[in-house]
C-alpha cells in the first residue's frame, strides 16, 4: 500500500516525469549505440569471413584449371580442356570479386595485387603451354612443363593466399573480441542505468514518504484545528442563539409590560378625561354653540386616542391571542389587515394545539409576513393557511405580488432573517418560494409540544395546503 502511495505521488510530481524521460532516453540511446557498434563488428567479420572464402575459391580454381591443363596436354582429347576453359573463366570472376571486396580495406591493396599478378601470371603461362601444344610447335611444351616456373608460381599463388588468409584470420578474432566488448559495454551500460534508476527511484520514494508524512501531519494538524474551531463555533453559536432567545424574549415580556401599563396609565387616563368631558357637557347644556361644538370635537379626540391606544397595544402583545385563542386572534389580525390595504385576504385557520411561546411564534410569523406583504409585494390577494399535520403546525401565507429572486440581495432580507430565525429557535423550519413576477410564498413548520424530538429530521411540505388553484393568476404587468 504504501508503495502504491508512492507511485501514486511520483506520478504527480512535476519532476517524474522529465526524470523518467531522462532515465528512458539514456537506457535507449545506450541501447542502441551497442546495437549499431555490434551490427558494425558483425559485418565487418561477415566481410572477412567472406575475403577468406573468396581466397580459398580462388587457390581452388587455379588448381582446377592447372589440373585440366594437364589432362588436356596429356591426353590430347578436347573434352579436357573444357574443365581449363571454365576454371579460368572462374579466376577472372575470382579475382573480380576479390578486388571489390578487398576495396573496403586500402592497407590490403598490395596483398590483392599481389596475389592477382601472380594469379595472372600462372594462367598465362597455363594458357601458353596450350598454346603451343595446340600449335604442334614440337616438343616445346613439354619442356615449359617440365621446368619449375609453374610450381615456383603456384607455390607463391599459395603462400600470399595463406598469408592472406592468415591475415583475415587474425583480423576475424580482433572482430570476435571487438564484438565481445561491445557486449559486455552495452551489457554493463544498461545495468549501470537500471542500478542507477532503482537508486533514483529509491531515493525519490525516501522523499516521498518524507513528505507524505509531513503532509499527513499537517493534515492531521489541519483536521485538529478545524474540530477545535468548529467546537468554539458550535459554543459560541449557541451562546448567541441563547442571548438571542433571551433578547427576543425579553423583547417580548417588554412589550407585554408596556402594553399593560399602556391599558392601565394611558387607558385610565383616557377613560377618566372622557367621563370629565361628558359630566361638564351635561352642565354646559345652554352654553354657546361655539363651546358645544369644541366639546364634541374633545370628545371626538379622545375615541380616537383610545382606539390609537387599543390598537397600539394589540400590536405591542395581542390581548385577542391570550383571551380567544390563536385562530381567532389570526383572523382577526387578517381582517385589519384587509381593511387597512384593502387587499383581497382569505383564511383557512385552524385552532393549533401549541404553548403560549409557540401560538406567538405563529402569530408573529404571520403579522410580519402580512408586513413585508403591504411594503413590498404590490399583491392584490393574500391567501394565508393554518393547519396541523401529523406532529406539525403547519403555516403558508402566500401572495401574488411581483416576487424576488432569493438569492439576490432583497429588501425585505432583515426581516425574512428574524422570522427564520424566531421558527428555528422554536425548533421549526422556515421556506421561502419566489420568483420575480411570480408572488411569494412562505412556509413554515412547527413541532407541536409531543414531537419537538422530531423536529430535526422532518422536512417542510406545505405546498399541498396551497393547491394549484388557490390564487388567481397575477396581473400581466406585474414585475
Amino acid at each position: 500500500m504504501s508503495f502504491l502511495r508512492t507511485l501514486e505521488t511520483a506520478r504527480r510530481s512535476r519532476f517524474a516525469a522529465p526524470v523518467a524521460l531522462l532515465l528512458g532516453l539514456a537506457v535507449l540511446l545506450t541501447n542502441e549505440v551497442g546495437h549499431r557498434r555490434a551490427l558494425t563488428v558483425i559485418e565487418g567479420r561477415e566481410a572477412l569471413l567472406e575475403a577468406r572464402v573468396e581466397v580459398s575459391l580462388l587457390l581452388r580454381e587455379v588448381i582446377a584449371a592447372e589440373s585440366g591443363q594437364r589432362g588436356y596436354l596429356l591426353t590430347g582429347r578436347p573434352e579436357y580442356k573444357d574443365p581449363y576453359t571454365r576454371a579460368a573463366a572462374q579466376v577472372q570472376g575470382q579475382l573480380t570479386r576479390l578486388a571489390q571486396i578487398y576495396s573496403r580495406w586500402p592497407d590490403r591493396t598490395a596483398d590483392v595485387r599481389k596475389l592477382d599478378e601472380l594469379t595472372r601470371q600462372r594462367m598465362s603461362e597455363l594458357d601458353t603451354t596450350i598454346q603451343m601444344f595446340e600449335n604442334k610447335t614440337g616438343e616445346g611444351w613439354r619442356d615449359v612443363v617440365l621446368t619449375d616456373i609453374g610450381r615456383e608460381t603456384m607455390l607463391a599463388i599459395e603462400g600470399q593466399a595463406r598469408n592472406m588468409a592468415r591475415v583475415e584470420t587474425a583480423r576475424i578474432d580482433e572482430s570476435r573480441e571487438l564484438l565481445t566488448e561491445t557486449l559486455m559495454f552495452s551489457r554493463i551500460g544498461i545495468a549501470a542505468l537500471v542500478v542507477l534508476s532503482l537508486a533514483a527511484l529509491l531515493l525519490y520514494a525516501r522523499q516521498a514518504r518524507r513528505l507524505d508524512d509531513e503532509r499527513l501531519e499537517r493534515a492531521a494538524q489541519l483536521r485538529f484545528e478545524r474540530d477545535r474551531l468548529e467546537v468554539e463555533v458550535e459554543r459560541r453559536t449557541r451562546d448567541i442563539t441563547q442571548i438571542a432567545n433571551h433578547l427576543q424574549t425579553a423583547r417580548e415580556d417588554e412589550r407585554s409590560r408596556l402594553a399593560r401599563e399602556l391599558h392601565d396609565e394611558l387607558g385610565g387616563l383616557l377613560t377618566a378625561a372622557k367621563l370629565d368631558v361628558a359630566r361638564m357637557r351635561s352642565r354646559l347644556s345652554a352654553a354657546p354653540p361655539e363651546v358645544l361644538e369644541r366639546m364634541v370635537h374633545l370628545v371626538k379626540t379622545l375615541d380616537e386616542g383610545i382606539a390609537l391606544k387599543r390598537r397600539i397595544i394589540e400590536d405591542l402583545r395581542p390581548s385577542s391571542l391570550n383571551n380567544l385563542g390563536l385562530k381567532a386572534a389570526l383572523e382577526i389580525l387578517c381582517a385589519e389587515f384587509a381593511e387597512r390595504s384593502e387587499l383581497e385576504v382569505r383564511t383557512d385557520i385552524e385552532e393549533l394545539p401549541l404553548d403560549d411561546a409557540g401560538k406567538l411564534t405563529a402569530y408573529r410569523l404571520v403579522q410580519e409576513a402580512l408586513t413585508n406583504v403591504a411594503k413590498y409585494a404590490s399583491a392584490s390577494s393574500v391567501h394565508v393557511v393554518v393547519a396541523t399535520r401529523g406532529g406539525w403546525a403547519e403555516i403558508a401565507v402566500r401572495d401574488d405580488g411581483v416576487g424576488f429572486d432569493p438569492a439576490a440581495a432583497r429588501v425585505a432580507a432583515h426581516g425574512l432573517a428574524g422570522m427564520r430565525f424566531r421558527v428555528q429557535s422554536a425548533q421549526g423550519q422556515l421556506k421561502v418560494k419566489s420568483k420575480p413576477g411570480q408572488g411569494t410564498t412562505i412556509q413554515a413548520r412547527l413541532p407541536l409540544p409531543d414531537h419537538v424530538q422530531e423536529a430535526v429530521d422532518s422536512t417542510m411540505d406545505v405546498a399541498s395546503l396551497l393547491g394549484p388553484g388557490a390564487f388567481p393568476k397575477p396581473p400581466a404587468n406585474v414585475g
